[in-house]
């Protein structure tokens, strides 16, 4: 059985095809060791996105089907699955990496395709206020974001929910909300504007970002209290020196 998919023929070399292999479960052991975990599970794929990772690609597999974010509908599992079920609406980020029995690292892949075979742990319910297009386009972004203010700036800092936790007076008397100023640089782009969202939701006193002029009022639905035009200032110049607890750098740009 073959599928429309997207593939790298090589390293240089992309193109569709008509005929690319279904795959099938259990490929994901046939080829890599050491997963996260052993329960296969098929997805007909409604929607996927491009992000920067994705220009990019190894030498091994070849040709391979591309793409790491997925949504979509789930259309068989392995007998040693929990969580999932056929019919489920999922979305995730398949484009892990991963290891060749001889311990060369690659990445999984393949959600350029109209099936593709991920882990079951890889996998979520999506929400039901979602469509499947949202949903493709945020695992990664969404993750990373995640990642950045939960693992490496200690996220969550206060939340509305939880206000009552955090309002105190620290031991100078003076009120502390428990919340953090959070500068974001790219507030934008794919990471930034989910990063805004969860600073937000995470308790940022103030949330500053950067971004063009056009995306000004983008950025301040998403949360940001102040926005900076990087075309016109350089913030490093118009904001005080260790004004903010939290800088999330989505750029990583010389200049930037």
């Amino acid at each position: 059985l073959t599928m429309p998919a997207y593939l790298a023929h090589s390293q240089a070399s992309f193109g569709y095809v008509q005929d690319a292999p279904i795959p099938e479960l259990g490929s994901l052991r046939d080829v890599f060791t050491n997963l996260s975990s052993t329960c296969e599970v098929l997805v007909n794929v409604k929607a996927s996105s491009v992000n920067p990772t994705d220009r990019h690609v190894d030498a091994y597999r070849l040709p391979k089907v591309m793409g790491a974010d997925v949504a979509g509908v789930v259309v068989k599992v392995e007998d040693s699955c929990s969580l999932l079920k056929p019919g489920d609406k999922v979305w995730g980020d398949i484009g892990a990496n991963a290891f060749f029995a001889n311990g060369t690292k690659t990445k999984e892949l393949g959600a350029y395709g109209a099936f593709a075979v991920a882990l079951e742990s890889q996998l979520g319910k999506m929400p039901e206020n979602i469509g499947y297009l949202e949903a493709g386009v945020l695992p990664k972004v969404a993750l990373t974001s995640y990642k950045a203010l939960v693992w490496y700036a200690a996220a969550p800092w206060s939340s509305p929910q939880r206000q009552e936790i955090y309002d105190h007076d620290d031991d100078d008397g003076n009120h502390d909300d428990g919340g953090k100023d959070v500068l974001i640089l790219g507030g934008s782009g794919g990471t930034g504007s989910i990063g805004l969202q969860l600073a937000r939701v995470f308790g940022a006193r103030s949330l500053v970002t950067t971004t063009s002029s056009k995306n000004t009022a983008y950025c301040t639905s998403l949360g940001a209290t102040r926005v900076i035009d990087y075309h016109t200032e350089n913030w490093w110049e118009v904001l005080p020196s260790d004004s903010f607890d939290v800088i999330y750098d989505t750029v990583g740009q010389e200049g930037t």
